[in-house]
Order: C-alpha cells, then structure tokens, then sequence
C-alpha cells in the first residue's frame, strides 16, 4: 500500500486555497462595513490617518453619505459567501450529509 502523492497535494492545494479564500472574503466584508461606518457618520479618519469617534466637524452627524447601503450590502454579501464556503466544506467532510 503506497501514497498516491498527487491526490495528497491535491487535497493539499485545495484546502490551502479554500482557507485563504474564506479568510479573504471575511476580511473584505468586515472592511466594507467599517468603511459603511465611516461614511454613515459613526466614526471619522482624522488628519494623521487615525479613526476615532465622529465629531461635529467631520462627517456631521446624522448626515449619511452616499453608498452607506452599498457598503452594507456588499459586506452582507461577502459574510454569506464565506459561510457558504464553510458550510459547504463541512458538507464535504461529514460523509453523513451525502
């Protein structure tokens, strides 16, 4: 009985691609939202690139600016599609599911 080392590396390259693809897109949504945060008034980047609370100078309070729901839906989106990849990779290995 011997390895099958392309078969071994296959299942290598797919599960290391599978990761960084989940961990990529988790990412991008949690960027997206903060950045719906930003523009929804709720924090602000001040002049030496920290982020803090909003204030009354910039952006003013209760004043959206636009995409704020783009942002939203974008991250929305890309948190489902990571726990679909999840999912999906949980259906592949419980061989009860199939």
């Amino acid at each position: 009985m011997g390895i099958d080392w392309l078969a071994f590396l296959t299942v290598a390259l797919v599960s290391l691609i599978g990761a960084c693809f989940v961990v990529t897109v988790y990412s991008v949504g949690l960027r997206l939202w903060s950045a719906a945060d930003t523009r929804a008034g709720k924090y602000s980047v001040k002049d030496d690139g920290t982020v803090g609370p909003a204030t009354a100078g910039f952006p003013i309070p209760g004043t959206p600016q636009p995409g704020v729901r783009w942002f939203r839906t974008a991250s929305v989106a890309c948190f489902v599609l990571s726990g679909a990849a999840v999912l999906y990779g949980i259906y592949l290995i419980v061989p009860q599911f199939h």
